[in-house]
């Protein structure tokens, strides 16, 4: 069989020669069976990535090595055709000054080229966050995340996500992916954030006008926006009577209660005095609704003294010492 050298002087009616003969049916040296379509990944499709290859070990090894095209952007398509790749191996011989045998390419006319496609989504991402904070954060609540979508023309990846900055209300990430320990993307992702407090919310449907029980309320961990107007006192809460409906999760509002105070103003109170094993009572005059837990003023009759006391139970407080 005739060999044809291909070298960088060749004159342009030799090229087009060498391109009849790769495009010719008849039975060549090495032979090209072009594959209708092909998934990759990187930056370029060489044939060996589109075609099966037959010929020596050296022929399959040179023709699989050389580029063919860009690979298309991720999760993207691209179509080559058979006149177009056969000029790509004549360049390419041309170009290196590689004296071969005549190549056969045959197989499909038109071949279709994808990238390999992985996608990262923010709903991943945000995943990834909110595990780190419960894990590392708990007394935080992840309130929202930016929305990204990666696309990736890898077929696996390693992740890693670093904490860069937090506050009161927002934190910063360092979102990084790696191929073979290198770098293929990274970015800094602003989270808003809020820190959670205990207070009490309703376990039950209250509904108005009722008389709150123990059984239908709890103390929950609530976003500081969310427990406005919330206590973590259950005591002042039992007993007290709803001003509104409450649905379960519902924080217990002071705003939305009647309060079931256990002292009145103006009302006489008994107080308690104790200094170790000592305890005295005496009769007072309560100047503040409380309920059970409160610090309230109490005056002393007697001597026209007011006392700071915390209310222990119906019309019974005890003294503070300041």
């Amino acid at each position: 069989m005739r060999c044809l050298e291909l070298l960088p002087a060749l004159r342009v009616n030799l090229f087009f020669l060498f391109l009849f003969f790769l495009l010719s049916p008849v039975s060549f040296g090495a032979e090209v069976f072009l594959r209708g379509h092909s998934r990759v990944s990187g930056q370029e499709v060489t044939l060996g990535e589109i075609a099966d290859i037959k010929g020596t070990s050296v022929e399959k090894e040179l023709l699989s090595s050389i580029r063919v095209v860009d690979s298309p952007p991720p999760c993207r398509e691209r179509v080559i055709s058979k006149e177009d790749i056969a000029r790509e191996i004549a360049d390419y011989l041309r170009e290196n000054g590689i004296s071969v045998k005549e190549i056969a390419i045959k197989g499909a006319e038109r071949v279709s080229i994808t990238s390999v496609c992985l996608v990262i989504d923010g709903d991943h991402i945000r995943k990834l966050i909110e595990n780190f904070f419960k894990k590392n954060y708990p007394q935080y609540e992840v309130i929202s995340v930016p929305d990204l979508n990666v696309k990736l023309p890898y077929n696996r990846y390693e992740e890693h996500l670093s904490l860069d900055y937090l506050g009161r209300n927002s934190a910063r990430f360092v979102y990084e992916i790696t191929v073979n320990g290198k770098t293929v993307k990274k970015f800094w992702i602003p989270v808003r954030v809020e820190r959670k407090v205990k207070v009490v919310v309703a376990v039950k449907p209250i509904p108005r006008g009722s008389v709150i029980t123990s059984d239908e309320v709890s103390l929950k961990s609530v976003v500081e926006s969310k427990a406005r107007g919330g206590t973590d006192n259950i005591s002042s809460i039992v007993g007290a009577t709803a001003r509104r409906d409450f649905l379960p999760g519902d924080v217990i509002t002071k705003s939305g209660i009647i309060p079931n105070f256990a002292v009145r103003r103006n009302q006489p109170v008994r107080v308690v005095y104790r200094s170790g094993a000592i305890r005295v009572e005496l009769l007072g005059i309560a100047l503040q609704d409380g309920v059970v837990g409160n610090i309230i003023k109490v005056k002393n009759p007697s001597t026209g003294k007011v006392l700071l006391c915390r209310v222990t139970g119906n019309g019974l407080v005890e003294f503070v010492s300041r």
